[in-house]
């Protein structure tokens, strides 16, 4: 979604009115977009003007663009230098010294977008930035989008009170945005560190960490519901203001209430097995195995090798499974793997006499498998490994 910042620079000579052209600038994310210039003859009260038009100095005011109050802590940059950050209820800044000539403003806050305008020293030496509110924030640096894989965190209005045995209306999240910032963090960390969630560690990228962005999504009119259909409902404009996911997270916080057995146990569930158009999951917060699982269907488009209801296929290339026994022992002996442990997806009682469940799909990684019966401790084993490195050597490849 196209979206504009805007700029209002400032002349000293009360007997000159104009207006500058409005210069638009359109990046490809839709993201932060720079800026629309005006002019204003208001000088910020209990500040001197600056009518030297060989003024080496400037006088930024950082405002929000829908509330016009000033914003503190506002990261100013220029011609891409840091130069400190915006102060008091005014939202001020004086950058010293300027030369003479055309720079570029760039202002960055989390919570806003960027706005970056350009000043012409000596005929402008005041500069209103006004920064609107970022739905999309990003957490840590990121990378360019077409080379990276965009995952995107959205916060749970509800989550499951196991007393009552049914979901609930949350404030966690909705009333402190800080405590979803700290689960979605401790979340990301498990993904980072991917390689130690595989059996064969030298297995993926070592760039791995640097293959994905991570933003989380603010709305406070707007939350998903976590237990709204198997993968949760997302907020109605979420595609809108966020075109650019390759896979959106919601996260709920932890059950309330009395564990008592099932449905208590943390679940998720994913809307499709890898990224692309409308491709999400739902997390809860504490439980980063189920967290892993899901990324597995999701980010990296594994099928579950348990026996169950749920969806089997044969993910070529680099399946983790087969739809033939014969296939998956073609596919061990090209990588070298023992053939004999392929087997067939099936179930069978507790003590293990009677089968209970049978599925014409084949496996190979042994348990502990984090895509099979050994969720909560189990790993990535040599063919599921395979998949994510192939996912991760492919980004974007699902894109038009």
């Amino acid at each position: 979604m196209v979206k504009f910042t805007g700029i209002c620079l400032q002349f000293q000579n009360s007997r000159i009115f104009s207006f500058i052209a409005l210069l638009m600038f359109v990046t490809v994310s839709g993201f932060l977009l720079s800026p629309v210039v005006a002019l204003s003859t208001d000088t910020p009260s209990g500040l001197p003007a600056m009518n030297d038009t060989h003024a080496s100095s400037i006088l930024i005011t950082c405002r929000d663009a829908n509330t016009k109050t000033g914003i503190a802590d506002v990261r100013m940059y220029l011609d891409g230098e840091y130069r400190g950050t915006t102060a008091g209820t005014d939202g001020h800044i004086i950058v010293s010294p300027v030369s003479p000539g055309k720079h570029t403003l760039r202002a960055v806050r989390r919570g806003f977008m960027e706005n970056i305008s350009t000043i012409q020293i000596p005929d402008e030496t005041n500069a209103i930035l006004l920064l609107h509110p970022a739905k999309i924030i990003p957490i840590g640096e990121t990378g360019p989008k077409e080379e990276r894989m965009d995952i995107v965190f959205v916060p749970s209005k509800t989550q499951y009170d196991c007393t009552k045995k049914e979901k609930v209306i949350t404030d966690y999240y909705t009333a402190n945005e800080d405590n979803f910032r700290t689960d979605v963090n401790t979340l990301i960390k498990t993904l980072l560190v991917l390689n130690s969630r595989t059996a064969n560690h030298s297995c993926l990228p070592e760039d791995t960490p640097n293959r994905f962005n991570f933003y989380y999504y603010s709305d406070p009119g707007d939350f998903a519901d976590a237990f709204s259909g198997c993968a949760g409902t997302l907020p109605e404009d979420f595609w809108e203001d966020a075109p650019f996911t390759d896979v959106a997270v919601i996260i709920y916080p932890k059950y309330t209430g009395s564990y008592t057995g099932p449905p208590c146990e943390p679940n998720g569930c994913s809307s499709s097995m890898g990224p692309g158009t409308n491709s999400w999951f739902k997390s809860p917060a504490n439980a980063g195995s189920v967290f892993m699982h899901e990324a597995g269907h999701a980010v990296f488009g594994l099928i579950d090798t348990y026996c169950g209801e749920t969806y089997y296929t044969e993910n070529n290339p680099t399946p983790n499974v087969w739809s033939s026994q014969s296939a998956c022992i073609l596919s061990a002996q090209g990588n070298r793997w023992d053939p004999s442990l392929c087997r067939q997806i099936v179930q069978t009682s507790k003590n293990g006499t009677t089968v209970t469940c049978t599925k014409k799909f084949w496996r190979y990684d042994p348990e502990p498998d984090l895509m099979g019966n050994s969720l909560f401790y189990g790993k990535f084993g040599n063919a599921t490994t395979l998949h994510i490195h192939y996912m991760l050597d492919n980004i974007n490849r699902w894109n038009p």
